[in-house]
């Protein structure tokens, strides 16, 4: 799940709670890239998740730098 930067604690809970039995869910999202005014890297569903699942033996979490879609969006990303 792409852009999960963008969801809230509740919504990503929503979809968790529905997956069944065998369900590989992976979350992606750069915090940098909230479009939301009413999230921050802090209130976000991602973070939400990172910290709620760091003792869940059946996840991980990795951080991936330097990626980016253009320099369009690294610049976009640096100053709006």
């Amino acid at each position: 799940m792409d852009e999960s930067q963008n969801l809230t604690a509740s919504q990503l809970k929503t979809i968790i709670t529905r997956c069944g039995e065998g369900t590989k869910l992976i979350c992606g999202g750069n915090l940098a890239q909230i479009d939301s005014n009413y999230l921050s890297a802090v209130t976000s569903g991602l973070t939400y998740i990172v910290e709620k699942f760091k003792n869940f033996s059946g996840s991980a979490t990795f951080n991936l730098d330097g990626v980016v879609r253009s320099r369009l969006a690294e610049f976009a990303e640096k100053e709006l």
